[in-house]
């Protein structure tokens, strides 16, 4: 098996590992793993855009004010504060790497409106095509600078001294000096996602085997519009499209969030919920798009999957179902994306960086991707530690544990996941799947090297199941994307300021959110 040692190895090809290669690949040697094309990622599926004040009627303070109100004030603050003030300045290094920015006839860009933003203030591409032309502009900038490997999975991390050294793939192994994990998601945990089929958690079980600290897992963000047609889902429909005045409406037409402030422009927890509670009671949610003018020019990814449904939206209301969308919770790192084991990264949505609280605001997880890029690579070029590329003394030992025919399949999670530990939660349901996870849960701690790549995701699956219901268990509040059935409220009087950490070490923990002395005003 091939054996390789290079500086920097980045795990995961969506924009945040895509990104961060770009700005070492001119200073170091770099590899990059995906265990997709490198075209298959969440960030290229992305359709909103992503957020940035740049309007004259805006500012970082209300794009700060935005991010913490719909976080629920869960967050790490001064890591918020530089994610929105940066974020101008991304829109600017983007458009230099050659991203074709949706602009008016003036050359203006257009700035597109999403749920619990003030302003509008979402930069986009061709519609709803963002992600897939950040992705398209960094993949042409850095393909021909660094090494690729892709259809290759990491199946463990290898440590020397209490520290990351490389990566066990399935065609051999190799070594560096730092190991960024940017593997996205966790959404194929669910029944409903507008996740890849490669999000199956990997990232976290990898970095949890070693004895990282993860911490906000039980913050899962559902988004509450994917598009459905009988029991087949075909992908995310856009929050930019409520933005544009897309309405929901039940069986008889009434508007579903008529009653709510802000309408259909909500948090996303609180119109997954909406959404979720109908639904539960056997009617059906549509959204109905057709007063939008020029809906296929203004969404035309949308508009393609609408063919593949059979739907034509200006005809005939879309039905909806809420669906896993994003972990605002995570890997646990500081600002420079360092996790808690020497020699890791992590970055964008395998991390918890505390900038998205218990729910992210729409369209600041692009945002977070090439913020903090910014941040790991001027933190791996200026690390000087002193660092021998050695393998470690003896192989890896490896536990021939044989899996059982009972060991569960990626839909028997998936509708347990759905059930248990979904959009609502209770102590009843989360002791149910806690009872059912645990006779595969120290079997799925090891990776062994017989085990094919379903049975890895799977054992990846069963791990990152289990932290997840645990840190719902612990968190007895509602917030943010934690919601429980027998705890309703927000409890501001004991949750407020603390975060459920998890760990090999000491297993979940309550503490204290780093509070850093802001020099922001009061907002």
């Amino acid at each position: 098996m091939a054996m390789k040692t290079v500086d920097v190895i980045i795990v995961g090809s969506g924009i945040a590992g895509l990104m961060t290669a770009h700005l070492l690949a001119d200073h170091m040697n770099v590899m990059l793993i995906t265990k997709s094309g490198l075209r298959t990622s969440n960030s290229s599926c992305a359709q909103g855009g992503m957020a940035a004040a740049l309007s004259s009627d805006d500012d970082w303070k209300i794009h700060l004010a935005d991010t913490l109100n719909a976080g629920q004030h869960h967050h790490n603050e001064s890591h918020a504060e530089m994610l929105v003030k940066r974020a101008p300045a991304i829109v600017h290094l983007l458009a230099h790497l050659g991203v074709p920015f949706d602009k008016n006839e003036d050359g203006s860009l257009i700035l597109g409106m999403e749920g619990a933003h003030q302003k509008r203030r979402i930069v986009h591409v061709n519609g709803d095509k963002t992600g897939q032309a950040f992705t398209e502009a960094l993949i042409n900038v850095v393909k021909e600078r660094i090494a690729i490997l892709e259809h290759t999975l990491v199946t463990t991390l290898l440590e020397k001294n209490n520290q990351v050294i490389g990566v066990q793939t399935n065609t051999g192994r190799f070594y560096a000096k730092s190991i960024v994990l940017a593997t996205g998601g966790l959404g194929q945990l669910y029944e409903h996602t507008s996740n890849v089929e490669e999000s199956t958690g990997d990232g976290y079980a990898l970095a949890y085997r070693v004895g990282a600290v993860l911490k906000d897992m039980e913050f899962i963000q559902f988004h509450p519009t994917l598009l459905k047609r009988d029991t087949k889902t075909f992908g995310l429909i856009s929050e930019a499209v409520r933005g544009e005045g897309a309405k929901l409406v039940t069986n008889s037409g009434e508007r579903l969030m008529d009653h709510y402030p802000l309408k259909e422009l909500e948090a996303r927890d609180v119109v997954s919920r909406e959404i979720h509670r109908v639904l539960q009671e056997g009617n059906e949610i549509y959204l109905d798009c057709r007063n939008i003018d020029e809906f296929t020019k203004r969404f035309p990814g949308l508009a393609e999957r609408c063919v593949q449904a059979g739907i034509n939206p200006e005809i005939t209301p879309l039905s909806v179902v809420p669906g896993a969308h994003f972990a605002s919770g995570g890997i646990e790192t500081d600002k420079n994306g360092c996790t808690s084991v020497l020699g890791l990264y992590a970055i964008g949505e395998v991390a918890c960086t505390g900038v998205h609280g218990a729910n992210r605001l729409a369209s600041n997880s692009l945002l977070e991707g090439f913020v903090f890029a910014e941040k790991v690579a001027a933190h791996i070029l200026n690390d000087d530690k002193v660092w021998q590329a050695l393998p470690p003394k003896r192989d890896i030992e490896d536990i021939e544990w044989k899996v059982p025919e009972t060991f569960p399949s990626k839909k028997e999670i998936q509708i347990n996941m759905t059930k248990y530990v979904g959009i609502e939660r209770d102590q009843k349901g989360l002791n149910e799947m806690k009872k059912w996870l645990e006779p595969y849960r120290l079997m799925s701690s090891q990776i062994c090297q017989t085990d094919s790549q379903s049975i890895i995701e799977r054992k990846n699956m069963i791990l990152v199941a289990c932290l997840i219901t645990e840190a719902a268990f612990q968190r007895m509040e509602s917030r943010g994307g934690h919601y429980r059935k027998d705890f309703p409220e927000r409890d501001d009087h004991y949750w407020l300021g603390k975060q459920i950490t998890l760990s090999l070490e000491t297993g979940p923990t309550v503490t204290e959110i780093e509070k850093n002395s802001l020099l922001l005003e009061k907002i």
